[in-house]
């Protein structure tokens, strides 16, 4: 499995560069609107990614495969539809290897 991000995102980063894999901990419904300025900007690399001002959407929780060095958690936001909702649910617990696109 293979989860894409737009850029290399600090959040991303490690001892050794960017992250290659990413364990998914949790899926949890959030609504944009809802979300603090900070955690926006955490989120967007300070608005690298423009995000809509309201919605639903999902953060997905993940621990990083840098296990050991710290910063081992990593969180991203991904527009909520059904299939992409069930999709990840059902693929808590696996890992994903990160691209960048």
């Amino acid at each position: 499995m293979n989860i894409k991000f737009s850029h290399e995102y600090w959040k991303l980063k490690n001892a050794d560069g960017n992250c290659k894999k990413l364990c998914l901990l949790d899926v949890v419904n959030i609504k944009l609107e809802d979300m603090s300025f900070d955690f926006l900007n955490y989120d967007t690399d300070d608005g690298h990614f423009k995000l809509p001002a309201k919605g639903d959407y999902m953060m997905l929780i993940f621990l990083k495969d840098n296990q050991y060095q710290g910063l081992n958690l990593m969180t991203t936001l991904r527009r909520k539809t059904p299939d992409k909702e069930k999709y990840y649910r059902e693929n808590i617990g696996q890992w994903f290897n990160v691209e960048f696109v």
